[in-house]
Formats: structure tokens, sequence, C-alpha cells
């Protein structure tokens, strides 16, 4: 009888109740609205220049508002999706473990060029940890590197194919929002330039690096994901939409089709591995 109830109670953690799914719609929505704001705002004052006559003195709220709330949701979001499945204690060991390596090679990385090369956070992200790190930046290690986590699962078994394949997914939403975040909104700069919008391929090397360390994490400390989310592959490409949509409204014509390229892949790889052909369905 105790197995049992043990059992019952697993398989109702996993099984969403109609108020938690409402919550995750919810979220969700946001997510959708705070995209639409800013990129309608923008697309606005790019068609009709004069506006800014109108909105200047508001110019950075309108750009800093929908962004920082884009990036509250972010690790919100990833909480919301897999904090009943993970287990609640568990879901910490992923928040923190996900945020502390990110948060830490952002430090490193901004004072010493390892792993990313010589960059730079400007002020449109807000305070800054040791006045170098915005706080928004290590949650959002975790609520990225934590879908494609999720993501890796609908396409290899083995343990080190998921670190792999997560930490590629990690550098390939990056292709999509580095541009529009470094040359259409300079939230971060590389004073050293580089060959893709004035950042250097060490960028990208990190990113691989530090995912890789996240992933193993996840993989043999918190013991992986017991059950995959059905939203994972709208929330990827809801995290690659407002970049790209950025870049294209910026004019940055290179970097909406190698982010277009970098989207697709992971959505049309899980795409292909999915029995039913539903792009947002589960791996059975």
């Amino acid at each position: 009888m105790a197995v049992a109830a043990k059992l019952t109670s697993a398989l109702s953690l996993s099984r969403p109740t109609a108020s938690y799914e409402r919550l995750e719609r919810g979220l969700i929505w946001t997510f959708v609205g705070t995209i639409a704001f800013s990129l309608a705002g923008t697309a606005l004052l790019r068609l009709f220049p004069s506006l800014m006559g109108v909105f200047g003195p508001i110019y950075p709220w309108l750009v800093k508002s929908p962004t920082w709330t884009f990036m509250t949701l972010m690790p919100i979001i990833s909480i919301a999706l897999y904090g009943r499945s993970l287990g609640w204690a568990n879901m910490g060991f992923f928040f923190a473990w996900g945020s502390l390596i990110g948060g830490i090679s952002e430090l490193v990385g901004t004072t010493t060029g390892i792993p990313f090369g010589n960059y730079v956070y400007t002020e449109w992200l807000g305070a800054k940890m040791l006045d170098h790190v915005p706080y928004f930046i290590p949650a959002s290690w975790f609520a990225m590197s934590i879908i494609c986590y999720d993501l890796s699962y609908r396409l290899t078994d083995t343990p080190w194919g998921r670190i792999i394949v997560a930490s590629v997914f990690m550098v390939l939403w990056d292709f999509s929002l580095d541009p529009a975040m470094n040359r259409a909104f300079p939230f971060w700069v590389y004073p050293e330039g580089g060959f893709l919008y004035g950042m250097p391929a060490s960028n990208w090397a990190g990113w691989m690096a530090v995912s890789v360390v996240i992933m193993w994490g996840y993989e043999y400390i918190g013991g992986g994901l017991p059950k995959l989310h059905r939203l994972a592959p709208m929330v990827f490409f809801l995290n690659c939409l407002f970049p790209l949509g950025i870049s294209a409204l910026y004019g940055l014509h290179a970097a909406v089709l190698l982010g277009v390229f970098a989207t697709a892949i992971p959505l049309l790889a899980v795409w292909g591995r999915s029995k039913d052909k539903h792009p947002f369905a589960l791996r059975p």
C-alpha cells in the first residue's frame, strides 16, 4: 500500500492540475505580450522617426521596460514548467547550478576576457553585480539551459549525447540573440570588435564551454529531467523570436538569416524525431 501511495503521489505530481496549466498559459501569454509590445513599439519608431520627438523623453523606459520584463519572465517560466516534475528541492538545485555557473562565467568573462572574449555590459540592463554583470544575466543562463536540456532528451538517450546536444542548442540560441543585443541595442559591447557584428568567435566557443558545464551538472548531479514539457519547443522559439524581430527591424539582414537558420535546427530536429510529427509534441 505504501508503494502504491508513493506511485500515485509521483504520478499526480507530474500531471499538472487545471489551475497550474492556467498559470503556465498565463505566463506564456504574458511573455508573448511583452515581445509583441517591444517589437510593435520598435517598428513604430523605426517607421516614423518623427515620433521620437514625442516619445524621446521616455525612450529609455520604452526599451528597458519590456526587456526587463522579458528577462524576469524567462526564469519564472522555466521554474513553472519543471518545478512540479523535478520536485521543488531539485528545482532549486537546477536553478542554483545554472545561475551560479552562468554568473561566475560572466563575472570572469567581463574581468578577464575568458572565455567569451573582452566585452562589457552597458547600463541598459540595470544594476550590476560587482559593477560588472547585470543581475538579470545569471538566471537567464538557467532559464534557457533547462529548455535546451529538455529538447536534447528528444534526440538522444545517452548522458553525454544530451550534454553536447543541449550545449549546441544554447550556442545556436545565442546566434539569434547576440547581434540584436550587441548591435541593434547595445546591451553589451565588444570593444575590440569581431567578425560578426562586432563579436569574436571566442564568444561562441565560450558559450559552448560554459553550457557543457551547466548541462553536466544537470545530468550527473541533478539526475536529469524525469519528465519533458510539451511547451519547451515553443519557449525556445519565443526566446529566439524576440531578438530576431529586433534584428529584422534594424536591418541586420545577415543576423536574421543566421538566426532563422540557428532557430530552425533544434525545432526541425525535434519535429523530425517526433512520431506524430507535431513540432511541439513530447518525445514518447
